[in-house]
């Protein structure tokens, strides 16, 4: 029998309660990473977060109607994003509050709330009957799961057979696990995710190491830099002093930390 794994949920909302408020504020709704095409894409911040909304609709490949569940939504954007493109149903769950709250509002505001809605829920106990979706993405969330396997045996549940499933996630290389030094994530080898996929019940389609892609360009940096400068004493209260010394050292790249990858994952519920 395996072990039991404990829950982060409540450490996970704690911190996206404050933060996802402040990002909002001074960036924009995206939570994730962007998508540059290379180290001459000036592209912000905001632009680059939505090309990489659009790599992982390209993975899940939904088609007009169907209903997708959003597992870790944010405050909505990525699903606003999609439900615009594809013309879908959206539920996005959060363990965050704060966050459902936030992104409702924004789903009223948008004039989406007729086709995106947002509600509590745990990745690893969700409040769906078997096959009640057409297909998933956990977008950035399954870095934040401790018992992945558990998160995707789940979402594979609450999926028709033949659904798809995209996956856009940190990963470690072999032997540098960055992840180790912070509590609330766990990143796994990219070669991982194909065995936890076929025993969750998942047929794997694609799997794209994207990290080039994800590296923030110089010139970014440098704009990142000053905005976080401009909001310090706010950056400070939420990720501490230290690691806001490291990413206004302009002489650092600190907006990528070794053995850091970037993987989009297409998959089929069997």
């Amino acid at each position: 029998m395996s072990k039991a794994v404990e829950s982060n949920a409540d450490e996970v909302a704690e911190l996206y309660d404050d933060f996802s408020e402040f990002h909002a504020r001074i960036n924009d709704n995206n939570l994730h990473v962007g998508y540059w095409e290379d180290e001459h894409d000036a592209s912000t911040f905001q632009a680059a977060a939505e090309a990489m909304t659009r790599q992982m609709i390209r993975r899940l490949d939904p088609q007009a109607g169907q209903r997708i569940l959003d597992v870790g939504c944010g405050i909505g954007q990525p699903a606003f994003s999609l439900a615009r493109a594809c013309q879908v149903d959206v539920t996005g769950i959060t363990v965050s509050r704060r966050q459902i709250e936030r992104a409702t509002m924004a789903a009223e505001e948008v004039g989406l709330a007729d086709r995106v809605r947002f509600e509590y829920a745990d990745a690893t106990n969700l409040p769906y009957g078997d096959g009640a979706f057409d297909g998933a993405w956990l977008f950035e969330s399954m870095i934040h799961m401790p018992d992945k396997a558990l998160a995707l045996r789940e979402t594979a549940r609450v999926l028709r057979p033949g659904a798809r499933l995209a996956i856009g996630d940190m990963f470690h290389e072999p032997g540098l696990d960055w992840s180790a030094a912070h509590p609330i994530v766990s990143a796994i080898t990219i070669d991982t995710y194909a065995g936890l996929l076929e025993q969750a019940g998942f047929s794997l389609l694609k799997v794209d190491d994207v990290t080039p892609h994800m590296l923030v360009p110089k010139p970014v940096r440098t704009v990142l830099r000053d905005q976080m400068l401009e909001h310090r004493d706010e950056w400070v209260r939420i990720a501490g002093e230290a690691v806001v010394q490291q990413f206004l050292d302009p002489e650092v790249n600190t907006f990528y930390t070794p053995g850091l990858g970037y993987v989009l994952i297409a998959a089929r519920r069997d």
